[in-house]
Formats: structure tokens, sequence, C-alpha cells
């Protein structure tokens, strides 16, 4: 069992601990142009800065509204920042504009995942040892944890 708690903190860890705040009060100050909002959201994301890349890439989904990419990062964004809700949302744009992109897919299960992991784990923790509800998370987190070493190889 101790090594789905493992899988849990890592999860977090991939996760992040940063949260976001979606208020619109402080209004970033973006570039003239199309071009230059796309640069500074890059940029911001490369740096690891979701605020600044979060808001930069909410106002370029709405600027071009079919881009899928912008979708896309803010999947990432939300997903990093520990929102799986807002991500599985953005993946979920992205694929309206493109449904054959296989990275966000990718994502989209990832997220899916980690919601179910949590989900298993819980049991466990609130069903007594060798009941019913505990031995069945018990097999759904042994056949996780070999789908993901599987996946490793």
């Amino acid at each position: 069992m101790v090594k789905y708690f493992v899988l849990l903190i890592l999860f977090s860890m991939l996760s992040a601990c940063q949260t976001l705040s979606t208020s619109d009060e402080q209004e970033i100050h973006l570039g003239n142009t199309l071009k230059e909002d796309e640069k500074i959201a890059r940029t911001a994301y490369d740096a690891k800065d979701y605020v600044t890349a979060e808001r930069a890439y909410r106002r370029l989904t709405v600027d071009m509204p079919t881009d899928e990419f912008s979708w896309y990062r803010l999947g990432n964004i939300y997903a990093r920042t520990n929102q799986p809700e807002k991500a599985q949302n953005a993946y979920q744009e992205a694929l309206l504009r493109k449904p054959d992109n296989v990275k966000t897919w990718h994502n989209m299960g990832i997220i899916q995942l980690r919601k179910a992991l949590l989900s298993f784990v819980e049991v466990q923790k609130n069903s007594e040892p060798g009941s019913d509800m505990y031995n069945h998370a018990t097999k759904v987190l042994i056949l996780f944890d070999h789908v993901i070493e599987t996946g490793n190889k």
C-alpha cells in the first residue's frame, strides 16, 4: 500500500503546489498584437509563471477562438497547478478544435487517471482492511500500478 501513497505523492508533485487566481482584478499588460501576446504567453509558460501564462492564454482563446494550442496550453497550466476540472475542460476545448491531437488526448487521459487514482485511494482510506470495498480498491490500484510500470518500459 505504501507504493500507492508514493504514487499519490508523485502525482501531487507533478501537479505542482502553486494555485492560480482566476480573478481578472489585476489585468496583465499584454502586447499590442497577437504575435506579441503569443510571445508573452509562451515566455511566461516556459518560465513556469503560470499566473501570467494563464491570463495570457485565456486572452488568446478569446482573441483567436479557433486556435487549439492556446486551449491545450491552458489545460497544461491547470494540470500543473492542480486544477483538474479546469484542465479537463480546457483539453476538451482543444479537442473540439483539433480532435486528432494525440498530445491533448494523452494529457486528458492523465488527468482522468489522476482523478480515478485519488478516488480509489480514498476508498482504501475510508474502508476496513479486508472488506470487499477495500479489496476491490486494492485490485484496481494494483492494476493501475501495472499499467504505469508497463508504460514506463
